[in-house]
């Protein structure tokens, strides 16, 4: 297993970046070295690959990593709050930052409206209800059309019931040195001291376009068959992607990961017993679940008529822990 940095995981938990309640940052942030078995072979690398060959991965120190199969899961790097540094040390100090920032402002404005900036800006009201907080959105309803409106139209009731404003239908940009307020696309002015941007990430996927740069889509993601194999235009059949960077009509959640691996274990399985994949991926249904605090929230379930959920349900599930104990048992530190 290859990691960068160190190898220290970060639980996306946006409410550390708010407060300190609960001890999240603490929880969510564990090494990786309880991650194989006691007496199963297994071993973690730290380091940053550079490029691919074909059954080589190469480091930035020039460390070589054979491979025999290769699986790709490089997620996504992202802008503003979540751009968490590398090394424990620097995620320390990012997490303290923030939550100074947050602490000090009084109006702030969050550009997005996707699943990062409604749940952080349900987290501020929550934390900092007598703050401002104010979401722009270039569509005119949060969230995207994967969503039914009537769920992105509740969105907009329950986070304005917390104290949220939203622009909708307009797009706001980060703006220059000091300010004390952002103009938006259509003219508006909104009173701001802290700008909080949380549009879509990029795909980690740019140090593999020397390795095969057919199975990079213009989007950059990376082109997968349904047995999540990538098509190497090699013919190979031994590469395969998870996760964020898999080319495939879903949102991205780290709920579908598990879905991607119940794929491609068995199918590398198969293939060292020298027979055909026998797991095809057909997708994982589009469900959500949006906190706002420890006790609030909204959630969609796509079944039947499409089941929204409230505050009970969304504390129950997700909102109390955040799935931090899930975290700390995969990494071993339960």
């Amino acid at each position: 297993m290859l990691t960068r940095e160190r190898p220290v995981p970060y639980f996306l938990v946006l409410r550390v970046l708010v407060t300190e309640d609960g001890g999240l940052a603490e929880k969510a942030i564990n090494p990786l070295d309880r991650i194989f078995q006691p007496g199963r072979p297994g071993e973690v690398v730290v380091g940053n690959a550079t490029n691919v060959q074909d059954g080589m991965v190469n480091l930035e120190d020039g460390r070589q990593l054979p491979y025999d199969y290769l699986i790709l899961a490089t997620g996504t790097t992202w802008a503003g709050p979540l751009a968490f540094p590398r090394s424990v040390h620097d995620k320390n100090k990012w997490i303290e930052d923030w939550r100074e920032k947050f602490r000090t402002a009084n109006d702030i404005v969050i550009l997005g409206a996707g699943a990062v900036g409604i749940e952080l800006s349900g987290e501020l009201k929550h934390y900092y209800p007598n703050k401002n907080v104010t979401v722009v959105h270039s569509d005119v309803l949060p969230m995207n059309t994967t969503y039914p409106d009537k769920f992105r139209r509740r969105i907009v009731e329950r986070w304005e019931a917390l104290g949220v404003k939203f622009f909708l239908g307009d797009r706001g940009s980060l703006p220059q040195g000091d300010y004390s307020s952002i103009t938006t696309e259509k003219g508006r002015t909104i009173k701001a001291d802290l700008v909080v941007p949380t549009w879509g990430g990029r795909r980690n996927t740019a140090f593999l376009k020397s390795f095969d740069p057919t199975i990079i889509t213009a989007q950059e993601n990376i082109r997968v068959l349904p047995t999540l194999q990538v098509p190497l235009s090699n013919g190979k059949t031994n590469v395969y992607a998870v996760g964020d960077i898999v080319d495939w009509p879903e949102q991205k959640q780290i709920a579908k990961i598990p879905s991607h691996v119940a794929v491609v274990v068995p199918n590398i399985l198969a293939s060292i017993e020298g027979k055909n994949a026998p797991k095809v991926y057909g997708g994982f249904m589009e469900a959500i679940l949006l906190p706002a605090g420890p006790t609030a929230g909204i959630a969609y379930l796509p079944l039947l008529w499409g089941i929204i959920l409230g505050d009970w349900v969304s504390s129950l599930l997700k909102a109390k822990t955040l799935f931090v104990d899930k975290a700390q048992a995969l990494t071993g530190y339960a």
